[in-house]
């Protein structure tokens, strides 16, 4: 979920993946362009769109749907806990029709989310036992956007490492399918403290306790002697789940190499998840992605020297004559969630300001605080840059700008709410 490189603050990623998250820097003072281009090309490409409950319209939103209907798979990078963020998805979806939805969470929880979703009402005692275990989409707006795709025969893809929150319902998943009566028992002791811990662990907002992060090489030894005995999904989930383990402890360790470890993760689980729906001699299908926002951009991300899911993608549609379409949609100001209290949700919600954020500066800049949104069409910006006819010193703005096609704006935003 890292956003930029800078401005650091601690926000649960809950079951989607760490616990310990970077997701904005400090600093990030930088300037907006001055450069004459730069402005004439950011006023003639700036459109206005209009949120009305679950509806857009605007000058904005004709535009954006007009690439919408030319694209085989559009790519949503965010920042997380907003709650307008998931309306305008469900949106996007509406005009795109997926076959495809691929989400920042495993693929268990995928599992989870796509069974939770088909019922009626909120998954409210789930989340009672396994809080956050669907990562995002333990927020109510986020789950009601899965839910939206579900009514529109959207298969629900995940493809990140296992959840740092969800310890305790992997734990449970294996022991429900272990035959072993001692491995079984084993297997529910474990998840019990498991949850136990991680829950204590998000009412006091610090997660250097987490099971994915204290669990001893003695208890790795014992799960995978319990799994060798056991069937290959068994093995299969030990395997991921033991995969997550090390990336989490890896960061927390402050070692070098968990972040590239954890895209290396989610690339080969895209091509993995993918296999289903592509069948021999036909392009993939059309799909929709939701990630943060380093996650989505082609080329080098803006959270430093990474190539990431996004870039994997245009690859992917480029080898079959497709084509991707990038947004990146944020707030200017407002309200966000921003941690895992499962007691007091009051707790979670951060506010914020971006209008000093280096790689969205000139747009959250040009947006006024009250009022309709703005879409920025970044292409002619993205080929100035290339043509040598612009200058943009910021690192993160020129990831920016060659990373999206579009840049959104929300002028405020309200946080995400639990159930």
């Amino acid at each position: 979920m890292l956003v930029s490189s800078r401005f650091r603050r601690c926000f649960t990623r809950g079951a989607g993946s760490l616990l310990l998250a970077v997701v904005f820097s400090t600093a990030a003072h930088a300037q907006a362009p001055t450069d004459t281009t730069f402005q004439r090309l950011l006023r003639q490409n700036q459109f206005s769109l209009t949120q009305t409950g679950a509806q857009f319209s605007g000058p904005g939103w004709e535009k954006l749907q007009q690439d919408i209907r030319k694209s085989a798979w559009v790519l949503v990078g965010e920042d997380h806990g907003m709650a307008q963020i998931p309306a305008f998805t469900q949106a996007v979806a509406q005009v795109l029709q997926p076959k495809v939805y691929v989400a920042e969470i495993d693929k268990y929880q995928a599992r989870n989310l796509s069974q939770l979703a088909a019922k009626p009402g909120l998954p409210t005692a789930f989340e009672h036992k396994y809080p956050m275990a669907l990562s995002f989409y333990s927020w109510a707006e986020e789950f009601e956007l899965a839910r939206a795709l579900r009514s529109q025969n959207t298969a629900i893809v995940g493809v990140e490492q296992v959840g740092a929150a969800t310890a305790g319902l992997t734990l449970d998943g294996m022991a429900d399918q272990v035959k072993n009566k001692a491995a079984k028992s084993y297997l529910r002791r474990l998840a019990a403290v498991s949850q136990t811990r991680d829950r204590a662990d998000m009412v006091r907002g610090k997660y250097d306790h987490s099971t994915v992060i204290v669990l001893q090489p003695v208890t790795i030894d014992s799960l995978r002697t319990i799994a060798r005995q056991e069937s290959p999904a068994v093995q299969d989930m030990l395997d991921n789940f033991l995969a997550s383990v090390a990336i989490y402890q890896t960061n927390a360790s402050g070692k070098p190499g968990a972040h590239q470890a954890r895209l290396n993760l989610m690339k080969r689980n895209l091509l993995t998840e993918l296999q289903p729906y592509q069948k021999a001699g036909e392009p993939l299908p059309t799909m929709l992605f939701k990630f943060g926002a380093a996650h989505m951009g082609r080329g080098r991300s803006i959270s430093g020297n990474f190539y990431d899911v996004g870039n994997l993608a245009v690859n992917l549609a480029d080898m079959h004559d497709q084509k991707t379409l990038h947004i990146f949609v944020i707030g200017k100001q407002g309200e966000q969630a921003g941690g895992a209290n499962p007691d007091d949700f009051t707790k979670n919600i951060a506010t914020y300001s971006y209008d000093n954020e280096a790689m969205v500066k000139p747009f959250t800049n040009s947006t006024a605080a009250t009022g309709p949104w703005q879409v920025f069409d970044v292409r002619p910006l993205r080929r100035a840059l290339l043509q040598d006819k612009l200058t943009v010193s910021s690192q993160e703005l020129q990831a920016t700008i060659l990373g999206y096609d579009y840049v959104v704006i929300i002028p405020k935003t309200t946080a995400s709410h639990n159930y």
